[in-house]
């Protein structure tokens, strides 16, 4: 019988994950020419090219992405049967791969995460902080912290907590540019994230009445720190949640733009591949995140 090399694979998927044959090589301890030799050997058995060289990265070929759709479950799947077959409860084991938005995760997630750690120091953490949209289940993700309820099938939520979310400018700006209504916001005037996509729809409670407007941004950033401290420099009026300008409000540093204009909560989630629910040190995880972050729990 003509066995797989799961060595080769791994290898395969490494390089792929990594961008590279030398940054591969680095994260596997072994040398460039023996991650280009597993590859290679790959290919052999296979019959088909997976990869393009250039001299700046490597390229998956039409059957490379297809071979690595097919293996990358396979090759998690292993490593969680290793890890869930020694872990004993008190000394948790394995990998933990996590995702969550930027903001929201250094400013909570993390601190919680730094204590699940010192707790069970044999689950080595793979932390993405990221606001693109990250598919779990092909990425190979354990575990996300989301703002949106997710709608993919194949996934297992948790609710977390509600968010209050402010519409906010800072004071010397406000006094310069009054907004009275909804339609002041419209043109020009607003900073907007951007994640695969800027955010320049907003939903608003307007006079008691639910609407949502078309923002024309003065300005799109990446992630919403960046608007904050562009909203601090007075350029402007942000959507901001409470986790990052609750005490900008306390101190005066940014106000509300008006009594009459509000936006409507968001939301925090867990979320997670159904197939990995089970695992110990995946439900461990999401019973010290909800017990951290959770509603009731104490706000950092």
């Amino acid at each position: 019988m003509n066995e797989p090399n799961l060595q080769n694979v791994a290898t395969f998927l490494r390089v792929i994950e990594a961008g590279g044959f030398a940054a591969a090589a680095r994260e596997l301890g072994v040398t460039q020419s023996t991650v280009s030799r597993r590859v290679a050997e790959l290919e052999r058995k296979l019959g088909r090219r997976l990869l393009e060289r250039t001299t700046r990265r490597v390229l998956l070929t039409e059957a490379g992405e297809r071979y690595a759709d097919a293996v990358r479950l396979l090759v998690a799947g292993l490593a969680d049967a290793e890890a869930d077959f020694n872990d004993d409860g008190a000394r948790l084991h394995g990998p933990l791969r996590i995702t969550m938005p930027s903001g929201f995760g250094r400013l909570r997630v993390l601190p919680a995460l730094a204590a699940f750690a010192a707790r069970y120091p044999l689950v080595r953490l793979d932390v993405d902080l990221s606001d693109r949209y990250v598919d779990l289940l092909s990425e190979g993700y354990d575990l996300a912290v989301r703002l949106a309820e997710p709608e993919t099938s194949g996934l297992d939520v948790q609710f977390l907590k509600k968010i209050s979310v402010h519409i906010c400018a800072a004071p010397a700006w406000l006094r310069a540019n009054p907004v009275r209504s909804y339609a002041d916001l419209e043109n020009g005037r607003c900073l907007v994230q951007k994640t695969y996509a800027p955010k320049n729809v907003w939903r608003m409670q307007a006079g008691g009445v639910m609407r949502q407007i078309t923002i024309r941004p003065l300005m799109t950033l990446s992630d919403t720190e960046a608007v904050r401290v562009m909203a601090l420099a007075g350029l402007g009026v942000a959507r901001l949640p409470d986790y990052q300008v609750d005490d900008d409000l306390r101190n005066g540093r940014l106000q509300l733009v008006s009594p009459d204009l509000v936006s409507p909560d968001a939301s925090a989630w867990l979320v997670w591949p159904r197939h990995k629910g089970a695992l110990p040190r995946v439900q461990a995880l999401r019973e010290h995140l909800a017990a951290e972050l959770g509603e009731g729990a104490s706000s950092p």
